[in-house]
């Protein structure tokens, strides 16, 4: 059960019973009060007829002093000789049996004096036990209604403070959040169903704003592609304009000269081919249609074929390449097309920035899954720059990465390929040491 839940069951039960029950405590004592005064009243009762009894059985009435009787027992008395005079009453009103007067048993005895005379003698007591009957129930139900409208201001008071406040607090929130406020934090101490929901509406306020940053970085990260993209797509095609124009115009009039302005074009046209090509790739995950085609392969035939052609590749530009022999047989359930795109995209990042050298090794870890690693010697990454490499459009050495014709995609279209097949890339590198990118890719299981 609920903490909320709980005080709101104590809350009810305490108002509806303990009222109920400082009222029958009340009653209780009062009660106790009554029979202790109606005890002290027979006892003065008794005493009164013992004393009556004992001087009327000596003497007549005359000789008796009954009013300092009256005074010391508080007992109303009235005498009448042989059933008939009356010759002795303490009160006018004690034969009129007032509502107030309370008459104990017996009412009335008879006493013979030693003379002869047969007196009867009627008692009754003025305690107004009515009255105090009455006002004991009215302190008891007072008492009562005092605890109930005091738990109700307690309990009022209470709930305002740690639901209703709380709940208003929470709209007040919302109303912040649906302005566009993501800075406005709720406070609530308390481990109950209200600070589950306030911590749970803290964690997701964080998350929007969370979004909203990455959608603001995003937004000016898509602004500064258009204009990297326009920058990077103009350089080249003006160079292929400007070098086909030269071989138009017979500037190059040697077979030298038009093989290098040949080349230049190629690399340019290269140049071109990869940007349009990573952009391509990028409008699929924006679409959400980046297709992965998932098949058995086996490591070692898989990646024996693919690196001796990256091998051959490399040694064209003048880059040594080596890997592992023999590469571990496993099997794997891959898109051989897109981790081929991603091995790719790793190379030829290592020599675009440098590297003279690449070392591939694969190996199965103890945790399970196959890991392959791709070593250079090029220029490294700095340590604040590890994390963000993987961000869409981010390039670290802008003016190197726009001469290079970097468009900041590779890296997440990698990324983004890898965790697709539920996987991971793992980054290590030192500036001017070299880096190591890890694809790490969990076994086919049978």
């Amino acid at each position: 059960m609920g903490k909320l839940k709980t005080r709101l069951i104590i809350a009810f039960v305490s108002i509806i019973f303990l009222p109920i029950l400082i009222t029958g405590t009340a009653l209780a004592l009062q009660s106790s009060q009554l029979e202790q005064k109606d005890k002290t009243v027979s006892q003065s009762y008794q005493q009164m007829e013992e004393w009556l009894r004992e001087q009327l059985s000596k003497r007549e009435i005359s000789q008796v002093n009954i009013e300092e009787a009256v005074e010391r027992f508080s007992t109303e008395v009235k005498v009448t000789e042989n059933g008939g005079e009356i010759i002795y009453q303490s009160s006018d009103n004690i034969s009129a049996a007032e509502s107030s007067a309370v008459t104990l048993p017996p009412a009335e005895f008879e006493v013979t004096s030693q003379e002869g005379h047969l007196y009867t003698i009627e008692m009754r007591t003025q305690a107004n036990l009515s009255r105090h009957i009455l006002q004991s129930i009215f302190i008891s139900v007072g008492l009562g209604v005092a605890a109930l409208i005091t738990l109700i201001i307690v309990w009022t008071w209470y709930i305002s403070r740690t639901i209703l406040l709380p709940l208003r607090e929470i709209y007040r929130a919302t109303e912040e959040v649906r302005e566009g406020n993501l800075d406005y934090p709720l406070t609530y101490k308390k481990k109950d169903e209200i600070g589950r929901f306030i911590k749970g509406f803290n964690t997701m306020r964080l998350h929007l704003k969370q979004l909203k940053e990455e959608q603001k970085q995003y937004e000016s990260s898509r602004q500064q592609l258009i204009a990297n993209v326009s920058h990077d797509l103009r350089t080249p095609l003006s160079s292929i304009k400007g070098y086909v124009e030269g071989l138009q115009d017979g500037i190059a009039d040697t077979k030298e000269k038009q093989d290098k302005y040949y080349q230049i074009i190629r690399r340019k046209t290269d140049q071109l081919d990869r940007l349009i090509e990573d952009l391509f790739q990028f409008s699929k995950m924006e679409l959400n249609k980046f297709p992965i085609h998932q098949e058995l392969v086996d490591s070692q035939a898989f990646l024996q074929d693919v690196l001796e052609e990256f091998e051959m590749e490399a040694e064209k530009k003048g880059v040594e390449l080596s890997y592992q022999k023999p590469i571990p047989s496993v099997t794997l359930s891959i898109d051989p097309e897109r981790i081929v795109q991603v091995i790719t995209n790793l190379i030829e990042n290592a020599i675009r920035y440098g590297a003279k050298s690449l070392e591939v090794n694969a190996k199965v870890s103890e945790q399970g899954t196959f890991q392959l690693a791709v070593h250079d010697d090029g220029a490294g990454i700095e340590a604040k720059e590890i994390d963000k490499i993987f961000l869409q459009f981010y390039r670290g050495e802008k003016s190197r990465s726009r001469e290079l014709g970097g468009s900041g995609l590779g890296l997440s279209i990698a990324q983004s390929i890898i965790q697709q097949h539920s996987g991971q890339i793992i980054v290590q590198s030192k500036p001017n040491k070299g880096s190591t990118f890890t694809l790490e890719l969990p076994l086919f299981m049978k």
